[in-house]
C-alpha cells in the first residue's frame, strides 16, 4: 500500500449560489438541478456573439466579485485578476479555515496543485496592456498567486489535462506528499466560462446537449452543460493528521492517472485504459473491488461517453455476489463543470461517505438503453440509499479528460479519532476579521451559530475559534462561560453596540489558547465584495 493520505478541509463554489459544504450536500441530497440561464453581465457584454448557441448552463452567482484587500490587491489590479484565480484564493483560505488550522502554522511546508482550462478573461481585458496582464491571467499564476499571498513554500503547480485537471492534481499533491516533497496539500481547480468563444468552440465537438440538460446515464442523455465551479481540499498524510488531531472527513488510500493511448479517434474514451487504471490502483491501495460502495463516475450524459465509462465500471468493480454497487455523477446538478470536475466529484464522495449516505442521481428517469448493468450489481440510485453494512465501506471516482487523461482516486471512511484530550470549560475566545465590517458581520455569524448550539459543544467551538483561526488586524476577546452568554455578546457585537463581555485586543496582545485540540465546522469568513471587471474587448 502506498501512503494514506488524510482530507482535512475542504472548501467549494458551486451554481444555484452554493458557497459551503451544507449547502453543497443539501442540493446534492436532495438531487438539485442547478442550471440555469446565462447571466445577463455576460450576455451583455458580449451580446449577439452568443446567439445560435445553447447557453443554458450551471453558472456562478456574481463571478466578478472579489474582496481584493483583504488579500492586498489594489482595486487597479483587481479588475484585470482573472476571476478563476480570484476564486482559489477565496476558497483556499476557507479550506484552511475548515480544516481549523492557521495558514501561518503550516505555510513553510504546504504546496498548491491546481487544475485550471479556461482563459476566457482575456476576451474581457481592454484598453493598454499593463504588467498585470499576464500575472493576473496566466496558468502558472493561479497556483502561484495563492502560494505568494498566503506566503506557502512547498511546491505549486498548475496543470491543465482538460476535464480531469483537478483530480490530477489531486494525484499529483498525494505524490508529493508521500514523497516528503511537502507536509500539508491544497489541491483542487476552478472553472468559470465568462465569454463565448470557448462555448461555441465546444459546441462544436458535438457534446453539448441541444436542450441544455445534463442527464448523466439517462436514457434521455444527449449531452453535456457547461459548468462553473471551484473546489478545493486540504491534504495531510494520515500519520501526521492523526499526530496533530486534525479533523479527518476521509481516507485517500491511492490515486492513479494514465492515458487512452491511440484510439479511434483523439477523443475516443479508452474503455481497457478507464478499467486498467481503476485495477491498478485499487491493487496498490489494498482495496478490493468489492470494497467500494459508491462510484463517483465521470458521467458527462453524452451518447459515447457514459455507455464506455459505465462498460470500464463493469469491467473493474462489478459483482455479482449480490453487494451493490451505486454509481453516480454530480455532473447532474452542477454540468460539467470541466478543470473544477473531477475535485467536485471527489468532494460529493467524501461528503456521502462522512453523512453514511449516497445521494440520489440529479436529473435521471431511466437507464440509457445503450448499457445492460443487469447481474452486475450495479446500480443508479434514484433516492438516498443509507451506506449500511450491505454496501462496501469504501468510495472510488474518476476523472477523464478529453485530452486522453485519466484519473482515479479511491476514498475509505475516516478512521475512529483517537482518544480526545479533555478541553476544560472556556473563558471565553477571540474574533478577528480584516476590516470593521467584516468583524461585525463574522460576529453575527458566530451569534446566530451559537444560539442553538448545545452546552456540551461548547469549549469544542471555543477551542475552534481560539486555536483555529488566522487573528487579523481587527480582534476582539468575548468573555462567556457559556453559549448564551457569547451569542448576546456577539449579537450586540453585530449591531455596533459596546457589551461588558467583548473588548478589543492589542495588536500583539496573546490570547489563552486551552490545552488540546478540538476541531469543529464554524460559520465562515465574511468576504466584503465588490464588482471588478473590464469591458470586453
Amino acid at each position: 500500500m502506498g501512503t494514506p493520505i488524510a482530507v482535512v478541509g475542504m472548501a467549494v463554489r458551486a451554481p444555484g449560489g452554493i458557497a459551503d459544504l451544507d449547502a453543497y450536500w443539501s442540493a446534492i441530497l436532495h438531487a438539485r438541478d442547478l442550471t440555469g440561464d446565462l447571466p445577463a453581465d455576460r450576455r451583455d457584454a458580449f451580446g449577439a456573439a452568443w446567439d445560435g448557441m445553447v447557453t443554458r448552463g450551471g453558472y456562478l452567482d456574481a463571478a466578478f466579485d472579489f474582496d481584493p484587500k483583504f488579500f492586498g490587491i489594489a482595486p487597479k489590479e483587481a479588475r484585470v485578476l482573472d476571476p478563476q484565480h480570484r476564486l482559489l484564493l477565496e476558497v483556499a483560505w476557507e479550506a484552511f479555515e475548515h480544516a481549523a488550522i492557521p495558514v501561518a502554522a503550516v505555510a513553510a511546508s504546504t504546496g498548491v496543485f491546481v487544475g485550471i482550462t479556461g482563459r476566457d478573461y482575456w476576451q474581457w481585458l481592454s484598453g493598454d496592456p499593463n504588467s498585470y496582464w499576464t500575472i493576473g491571467n496566466g496558468h502558472a499564476f493561479a497556483a502561484g498567486r495563492v502560494a505568494y499571498t498566503l506566503g506557502l513554500g512547498g511546491p505549486v503547480f498548475a496543470l491543465d489535462t482538460a476535464c480531469s485537471s483537478s483530480l490530477v492534481s489531486v494525484h499529483t499533491a498525494c505524490r508529493a506528499l508521500a514523497a516528503g516533497d511537502c507536509d500539508v496539500a491544497l489541491a483542487g481547480g476552478v472553472n468559470l466560462a465568462l465569454a463565448p468563444g470557448t462555448t461555441r468552440a465546444v459546441a462544436q465537438t458535438g457534446a453539448l446537449s441541444p436542450q441544455g440538460r445534463s442527464r448523466p446515464f439517462d436514457a434521455d442523455a444527449n449531452g453535456f452543460v457547461r459548468g462553473e465551479g471551484c473546489g478545493l481540499l486540504l491534504l495531510k498524510r494520515l500519520a501526521d493528521a492523526r499526530r496533530d488531531r486534525d479533523r479527518v472527513l476521509a481516507v485517500i488510500g491511492g490515486t492513479g492517472i494514465n492515458h487512452d493511448g491511440r484510439t479511434a479517434t483523439f477523443t475516443t474514451p479508452n474503455v481497457s485504459a478507464q478499467a486498467g487504471l481503476i485495477d491498478t490502483v485499487l491493487a496498490a491501495a489494498g482495496v478490493s473491488a468489492r470494497d467500494v460502495g459508491y462510484h463517483e463516475a465521470h458521467g458527462t450524459g453524452t451518447p459515447l461517453g457514459d455507455p464506455a465509462e459505465l462498460e470500464a465500471v463493469v469491467a473493474a468493480l462489478g459483482r455479482r455476489d449480490g453487494r451493490p454497487l451505486y454509481v453516480g455523477s454530480v455532473k447532474g446538478n452542477l454540468g460539467h463543470t470541466e478543470s473544477a470536475a473531477g475535485v467536485l466529484g471527489l468532494v460529493k464522495a467524501v461528503l456521502c461517505l462522512h453523512h453514511r449516505t449516497i445521494a440520489p442521481q440529479a436529473n435521471y428517469r431511466a437507464l440509457n438503453p445503450r448499457v445492460d448493468l443487469s447481474g452486475t450489481g450495479i446500480e443508479i440510485p434514484g433516492s438516498p440509499v443509507p451506506w449500511g453494512d450491505r454496501l462496501g465501506p469504501c468510495a472510488s471516482t474518476s476523472s477523464y479528460g478529453m485530452s486522453g487523461t485519466n484519473a482515479f482516486a479511491v476514498l475509505s471512511p475516516a478512521p475512529p479519532p483517537e482518544p480526545a484530550a479533555a478541553v476544560p470549560a472556556p473563558r471565553g475566545f477571540p474574533v478577528s476579521a480584516a476590516t470593521p465590517g467584516a468583524l461585525a458581520e463574522l460576529a453575527g455569524r458566530y451569534a446566530a451559530h451559537l444560539a442553538a448550539l448545545p452546552g456540551a459543544d461548547y469549549p469544542a467551538f471555543a477551542s475552534t475559534a481560539t486555536g483555529g483561526r488566522t487573528r487579523l488586524k481587527h480582534a476582539v476577546w468575548v468573555e462567556a462561560a457559556d453559549p448564551g452568554g457569547a451569542a448576546t455578546a456577539l449579537a450586540a457585537l453585530a449591531a455596533g453596540e459596546t457589551h461588558p463581555a467583548v473588548r478589543a485586543l492589542g495588536a500583539d496582545e496573546p490570547v489563552p489558547v486551552p490545552p488540546g485540540r478540538a476541531v469543529v465546522s464554524l460559520p465562515g469568513y465574511p468576504w466584503q465584495r465588490g464588482t471588478y471587471l473590464s469591458a470586453p474587448v
